[in-house]
């Protein structure tokens, strides 16, 4: 049975670290998978690319934007069919990966988003640190009553790709951020022409597939992160490019 136990990030809303983050580094171009209701790409007011197979827009992401594009399709279908750099045609600025959770999806995304980034490009993915074990099933299960605000939160198992990336690709630079509510993972430089882990994808699936938190354990999970504070960057802006910047 999964843990009962919570753990709460104690981070500023993500939405609000993502205003500051395009305040701070005032990114060209904006790429979004998982929109949704667009909360996370209202927060940034450059050109952007959402994809999300089901839109459910509850505000104005239009306000200010030079330019919006939206794939109503799943990410897959949209690496296939489509190139972003015909828009980005640097590549994108800043990424956000949000969507199906479960990780071998976000591990395709982040393969298929990194060959169009730039060397100074940063992705951000979203649900590494899950409140407690039963968020982090593959199927979107109804908590218990006493997990109060956390009953419907579904993070899945993409908490899995951080290890993984970490394993296999350790040019990667990776910085953890505690941004309520389940933490934020920013990626930064990058290797638009790295083809390994494209190369062993099924190989990387098993490994994913051999992770899990009765062996991992949740509490490991936030010991072993050396997480950056939120509150504390948003206080001393001047800090950021310590950690991540775009040119």
């Amino acid at each position: 049975m999964p843990s009962p136990e919570i753990l709460e990030s104690a981070g500023v809303l993500y939405t609000d670290f993502f205003r500051f983050i395009s305040d701070s580094l005032h990114p060209r171009s904006y790429f979004e998978i998982g929109t949704q209701l667009g909360r996370s790409v209202r927060s940034f007011t450059c050109s952007a690319v959402c994809v999300d197979p089901h839109f459910m827009l509850d505000q104005d992401v239009l306000a200010g934007r030079p330019q919006t594009h939206f794939y109503q399709i799943p990410s897959d279908t949209y690496f296939a069919e489509n190139d972003l750099r015909s828009i980005f045609k640097l590549g994108p600025d800043i990424c956000f990966l949000d969507g199906m959770h479960r990780s071998e999806y976000l591990l395709r995304d982040f393969m298929n988003t990194e060959r169009l980034c730039h060397k100074q490009s940063i992705i951000f993915m979203h649900d590494y640190l899950l409140a407690n074990a039963r968020m982090a099933l593959r199927t979107h299960e109804i908590g218990d009553v006493s997990e109060g605000n956390w009953q419907h939160a579904w993070t899945g198992d993409v908490w899995k790709v951080v290890p993984l990336l970490k394993k296999f690709r350790p040019d990667l630079k990776i910085f953890y951020l505690d941004c309520a509510p389940t933490g934020l993972v920013a990626v930064s430089n990058l290797d638009p022409g790295d083809t390994s882990l494209r190369e062993s994808y099924s190989g990387l699936v098993d490994e994913l597939r051999n992770l899990d938190l009765n062996t991992f354990t949740l509490r490991r999970l936030w010991n072993e992160t050396p997480v950056i504070s939120s509150r504390s960057l948003m206080e001393f802006p001047e800090d950021i490019t310590l950690y991540m910047s775009i040119y």
